[in-house]
């Protein structure tokens, strides 16, 4: 199991945790994980190509909350692509973080790319402090 106080809060409240990192979008296939970079490393345990345009990220480790989730898309061919976040499950619970990114063409349909940067960022919650 990744170890989920590797990354402490630098900011205003108690047990943030940030995660950032990349991978490879696979066309019509799951992303593979040796595309990852960053902290990512060690806290991402699968991708799941669900359809088009359809990616499932599930963390190692379980967290009180997600704070703040986003998912960006190089946009090198300059054709306006871009990713979403949404569907977040298990938090508060023993199962790792599980989240959908979508990626989209600029007119917002769901589309498939090969080799694109996807880039996430996490602010999750690591306990229950200030929690009324």
């Amino acid at each position: 199991m990744a170890n989920r106080t590797f990354y402490p809060s630098l900011s205003y409240g108690s047990s943030r945790v940030y995660l950032e990192f990349t991978f490879l979008t696979n066309n019509t296939s799951t992303p593979l994980l040796t595309t990852l970079d960053g902290a990512g490393i060690d806290t991402v345990l699968s991708f799941n190509r669900t359809g088009a345009g359809v990616i499932v990220v599930t963390l190692k480790d379980s967290f009180t909350k997600v704070i703040r989730a986003s998912a960006e898309l190089d946009d090198t061919a300059n054709d306006g692509a871009y990713a979403t976040v949404g569907n977040v499950t298990n938090e508060g619970t023993n199962s790792g973080i599980a989240f959908t990114i979508r990626t989209r063409a600029t007119a917002g349909t769901l589309t498939d790319y090969a080799a694109r940067k996807c880039s996430v960022g996490l602010v999750l919650k690591n306990g229950n402090w200030g929690v009324k």
